[in-house]
């Protein structure tokens, strides 16, 4: 749950014309359905003014804020806990006469509304019932009376419904709906999990239109199950409200789950939704050709038979009549009740089924999750205290740095005022100088890079001359000695903010990394709104794997807070021996320089990150999300707990391992067949590389879902196009090496900004 820093506020403005008894209702995004107009209070905003400006754009002429109808609390609540204020608005002739100013906003009376909710035109019934409310206590009492009475606090608390297993020897110890929930295992925590996804489909309402019914269960239902949505939702809607609460629809998922009994008190509520579903009228009597329907699908799911393959009209009029159907032909559901709890009618065990687990198929609404996003960015960005930076940078036209000059010791006299001068005087250098400063060992680093890179009459270009190699090398182990202490102050897992660009595997490839740095950081990270986070392998395969990982370790020791380098699977010494780096040392500096800077270089890579989250939901790791088995809690504490330095992964940390080794098990590389029947919560061999482990999309939303995550950005396995959008789009892999080991595929970055996963491929043409 959520702390109260993240609170929500919300104002809600109920707006009556009190001569029609009406109230004005806006219809909300994306065709939800009508609801009261609301917004979140604006930083600096009481209550009141933000119910004035929310109904100024509706009623322009004449409006009146009354007073507060209800303050609504959900802290209790396993959501983004919010405060919902009800205000009472009324208008006047004019506003009335003039009507609003949105055309997708309606005037409802209460009969008009019972035909709203027949019709399913509401995104909830609390208009409903509040203008019911209202009606009935301004009659008895009259409006002045009415405006200051009434009960105004209200605290939401989520009635759980105790999972109980049936007692043979009391029924009356647990109810038939505690049974139904015992049955299917949902206990607590599970019931939590439900109300999250309940609720984030059904915001701000807490009743679930049909719509939102239809966005909840499409991961949970086949293509043809599908085109039965409205029986599920009739077979939920056992009130016959038009609207679903959450017990209904806690009560429905129970009665579909498949581990829940066909037999006993649960048997029969599953009867119950069963009748409902195929009683196209809901009137609790079954028609033949209803009936035809059920008994037709308990055949097809029994034998496996097709749709095509409707049972004889014998068939169906003999199972019909084994019901005791009375002379008007229409089945009861009391008689469907006891003929199959007698077991005269078999096979319904098989009908309102969902295909897995419930637990494997919950998720969060984006639309609410990007509604948490915004608020919880929002709060964090006013919190921040910002300064003057005391320097000024001069860029040439190319987007290259030109100068860097202190405030104080600029060669001219107006840009600064006598009094700011006066008070900057006696200010110890900032550290952010120390950025530009070209006298450290990075901005050495960088000068040789340059050298490296460019053409000129001793050299081609990306090529080194003997004599720099000695200079290269002493830069290169004093940078890993100063760099080192830096990152190994780091968390395991590094929590970072939006925009932030995210780069995969660059694998010694010199001249794409060359190529984003003109792209997204031409003069330096440091002028940059975005934070760079690389997700490892930097090294091997290419041939500039040296140049590639000393780049970017003075981008680190210059912005140590702007740049943030992962640990990928080939940042490790056993693999570098295997492949190319460790020859590549040795092969530019000799065998005794070459180890030393080999061994100065992993010494940092044994202090790296191994997984970084933005903005709280994006985690972004080397190769994939660990099983249950290696991490078996909380992900972000389990990995900071991970012991500093990691010298031998593979023996030291399984955890550890299996986030720079894992891939996601895809069906378009694989085969379902290559699934184990033993995998143990969708985690299994990864044969390809015979090491590590797969993971399915149903464990990647587990996961997602007990981490409060939405989604995962990784590395790993080169991509023609450069990324791959995979796993029902909830994991990203992206690749930023072009032309991998002599192959013509594209390389690309991810921009986290907006709550956007922003997908950018490179040119290197």
């Amino acid at each position: 749950m959520f702390g109260t820093k993240d609170e929500m506020k919300l104002v809600v403005c109920v707006i009556i014309d009190k001569e029609v008894d009406a109230l004005l209702l806006v219809e909300q995004t994306l065709g939800r359905g009508y609801w009261f107009p609301f917004d979140e209070i604006k930083h600096g905003e009481t209550r009141a003014v933000a119910a004035k400006r929310i109904t100024s754009k509706l009623c322009p002429y004449d409006f009146e804020v009354v007073n507060v109808l209800k303050i609504r609390c959900s802290d209790l609540l396993p959501c983004l806990p919010s405060t919902q204020t009800y205000y009472l608005v009324t208008k006047g002739r004019l506003a009335r006469a003039n009507g609003s100013n949105l055309v997708n906003s309606i005037w409802m009376s209460f009969e008009r509304m019972k035909t709203a909710i027949k019709n399913r035109e509401l995104l909830g019934l609390e208009p409903y019932y509040l203008l019911k409310n209202i009606l009935e206590r301004q009659q008895v009492n009259g409006w002045d009376d009415f405006i200051s009475g009434g009960q105004i606090f209200e605290e939401s608390i989520l009635q759980f419904i105790d999972c109980k297993q049936p007692d043979p020897n009391n029924q009356l110890v647990a109810s038939p709906q505690e049974q139904l929930m015992g049955s299917a295992k949902f206990n607590i925590k599970i019931q939590e999990r439900i109300f999250k996804e309940f609720y984030s489909y059904t915001f701000p309402s807490e009743y679930m239109s049909f719509q939102a019914f239809v966005e909840a269960m499409d991961n949970k239902l086949s293509t043809g199950e599908k085109t039965k949505i409205q029986a599920y939702f009739r077979a939920f809607d056992a009130q016959q409200k038009s609207y679903l609460t959450y017990s209904d629809y806690l009560l429905g998922l129970a009665a579909m789950d498949p581990s829940t009994s066909h037999g006993g008190a649960p048997a029969e509520q599953r009867c119950r939704y069963i009748f409902r579903f195929y009683n196209l009228k809901n009137t609790g009597s079954m028609t033949m050709e209803e009936f035809r329907e059920l008994h037709t699908d308990v055949q097809t799911l029994r034998t496996g038979k097709t749709n095509n393959d409707t049972p004889p009209n014998s068939e169906i009029l003999s199972a019909f009549n084994s019901f005791n159907v009375q002379n008007n032909s229409l089945l009861q559901l009391t008689d469907f009740l006891n003929s199959v709890g007698q077991l005269k009618y078999r096979g319904t065990s098989v009908l309102f089924r969902l295909s897995t687990n419930l637990q494997d198929l919950l998720r969060m609404c984006k639309r609410y999750k990007d509604v948490k996003t915004d608020n919880q960015l929002d709060r964090g960005q006013s919190n921040v205290n910002y300064e003057i930076a005391d320097h000024c940078v001069t860029l040439k036209k190319s987007g290259t740095l030109a100068q860097v000059e202190s405030l104080r010791s600029m060669n001219r006299s107006d840009q600064l005022s006598t009094t700011t001068e006066n008070a900057l005087k006696n200010l110890p250098r900032s550290p952010s100088e120390e950025i530009f400063d070209r006298k450290t060992v990075a901005t050495d680093i960088q000068d040789l890079l340059r050298f490296f890179e460019k053409r000129d009459q001793t050299k081609d270009a990306l090529m080194w001359t003997p004599s720099a190699f000695i200079n290269l090398a002493k830069n290169v182990v004093s940078l890993c000695r100063e760099v080192r202490e830096t990152i190994r102050r780091e968390p395991r897992c590094v929590k970072l903010t939006s925009p932030c660009y995210v780069l995969g595997d660059i694998h010694g490839n010199y001249q794409d990394l060359v190529c984003f740095e003109k792209s997204l950081w031409r003069a330096t990270p440091l002028l940059s709104p975005a934070s760079f986070l690389f997700l490892g392998d930097y090294v091997d395969r290419g041939i500039h794997g040296l140049e590639v990982i000393i780049y970017l370790l003075a981008a680190k020791y210059q912005c140590p807070k702007k740049v943030i380098l992962l640990r990928g699977n080939h940042e490790i010494r056993k693999v570098q021996q295997m492949f190319s780096f460790f020859k590549e040392c040795i092969g530019k500096f000799g065998d005794i320089l070459g180890k030393e800077v080999w061994d100065s270089i992993n010494s940092v890579f044994d202090v790296l990150p191994l997984a970084a989250v933005i903005d709280d939901k994006i985690l972004c790791l080397h190769g994939g999300i660990p099983s249950p088995t290696s991490c078996p809690g909380d992900f972000i504490s389990t990995v900071n707990d991970v012991v500093v330095p990691l010298i031998d992964p593979e023996n030291e940390s399984p955890l550890a391992w299996e986030i720079m080794w894992n891939d996601p098990f895809s069906i378009d590389t694989n085969t379902i067949a290559q699934i184990p029947n033993g995998a143990n919560g969708g985690f299994f061999n990864n044969t390809r590389r015979s090491t590590g482990n797969y993971f399915t999309c149903e464990a990647l939303l587990a996961f997602l879902d007990k981490n409060n995550f939405t989604h995962v950005i990784r590395a790993h396995e080169v991509q023609q196009v450069g990324f791959k959008v995979q796993l029902s789009g909830r994991l990203l892999t992206v690749f930023s090496s072009s032309h991998y080991c002599g192959g013509t595929n594209e390389a690309a970055t991810v921009l986290v900004d907006s709550a956007k996963l922003r997908l950018i491929r490179l040119d290197t043409t």
